[in-house]
């Protein structure tokens, strides 16, 4: 034989029998799952997991590990599949309840959810994560009471995030534990002073208890780290309309509108601001926007006209009272203000048609006037 040949049958001969007894054992892909999961490569870390299951079916930690993999990969139904399989397989896998009872919280299966996680809580009441996510469930489905009892035990077990806090102050808020709220407020802002949400959130509790100035000098602060946020200038305007800052007002509802010119609550406030002004050309602009949100407003049209009527533009002004009453047939101050509008277009019938209407409504002012229209 020629030497060649000799050593080419030697390599092949020397390697062949190493290659055949390399096989990988579900260890060893159990392993290379870990490995990847760790490096946050998800699909790869399921591919391995998936393998070391083919190779061994009850392999418990794989399917819990490949659950996680799917919960990553936001594949909810199968990561409940995997879950449940490592519990059927140990039932004592307490982790497993609770990434089930996660992934049925993501899913928006709260009832399912919370079922899952309190049977967690009654294997182990130690798992701060689970009386979180059960929490956060009873929140979706505005149990607030008992979400705050879950986020405390969640404390009491050692959770301090801002999450928390901020969770549980918005539950309190709900629940009219305005102190509370407040106080929880400050704990979350304490652990994350960078977030705006919770100057907003508290900023919302002034609100409520009617402190203008505070209220604004919290929505300020949000405004700082997030200036781009609609709400913040519509909740600051609003406070400085109650304190009568009317050219505050305004500008903070100017500003809330170049960003989102849709605000409701912004162009009514904004409306109502220049109207209190005497700029009715401006608030009836407003009104106009407004109507393309809600074209069967009667009120909108009654305000609308209302500023027409002070700008003299009458035939705009009867066009809005008649549009009003068409949408709402017993709206008496529509009845009154289209009165108004026909005296001063000379035509005492109808005005004194309507007017009589307006008091057969029960509008008290109509009744004031009704001797001097009609007569």
């Amino acid at each position: 034989m020629h030497l060649k040949h000799v050593v080419y049958f030697f390599i092949l001969f020397f390697y062949i029998p190493v290659w055949a007894q390399t096989e990988k054992t579900a260890i060893d892909f159990y392993n290379k799952g870990v490995e990847y999961f760790n490096a946050k490569n998800f699909e790869l870390a399921l591919a391995s997991y998936s393998a070391c299951i083919e190779k061994d079916p009850l392999y418990v930690k794989a399917y819990y590990n490949r659950g996680n993999c799917e919960l990553n990969l936001q594949q909810f139904d199968s990561a409940v599949a995997d879950f449940d399989k490592t519990i059927s397989l140990d039932p004592s896998f307490v982790k497993a309840l609770l990434f089930k009872g996660y992934t049925q919280l993501l899913k928006g299966e709260y009832d399912s959810s919370i079922a899952t996680l309190t049977e967690c809580i009654l294997k182990d009441g130690t798992l701060y994560k689970a009386y979180v996510n059960r929490g956060t469930a009873y929140m979706k489905i505005n149990s607030f009471d008992l979400a705050i009892n879950d986020f405390t035990m969640a404390i009491v077990n050692g959770e301090h995030s801002y999450a928390i806090f901020l969770n549980r102050a918005i539950c309190k808020n709900k629940t009219d534990d305005i102190l509370g709220a407040l106080a929880d407020f400050n704990a979350a802002a304490n652990v994350k002073p960078d977030q705006s949400i919770t100057s907003a959130e508290k900023a919302k509790i002034y609100l409520k208890l009617k402190k203008w100035n505070e209220a604004i000098a919290e929505i300020t602060n949000a405004i700082r780290k997030n200036p781009s946020e609609a709400d913040l200038y519509q909740y600051r305007g609003y406070a400085k309309l109650m304190l009568e800052d009317d050219i505050g007002a305004v500008t903070d509802f100017t500003i809330c509108l170049q960003i989102n010119p849709t605000h409701i609550a912004a162009l009514k406030n904004k409306a109502i601001t220049t109207f209190r002004m005497g700029k009715y050309a401006e608030a009836a602009s407003d009104y106009t926007n407004l109507l393309k949100t809600d074209g069967k407003n009667a009120e909108l049209y009654v305000n609308r006209g209302t500023c027409y009527l002070e700008i003299k533009s009458y035939e705009q002004a009867l066009s809005d009272f008649t549009e009003a009453i068409s949408c709402k047939k017993d709206f008496a101050e529509a009845y009154f203000n289209r009165a108004n509008t026909y005296t001063k277009l000379l035509d005492p019938k109808k005005a004194c048609q309507d007017i009589k209407e307006s008091v057969k409504l029960g509008y008290n002012p109509a009744r004031a006037h009704v001797n001097v229209v009609c007569n």
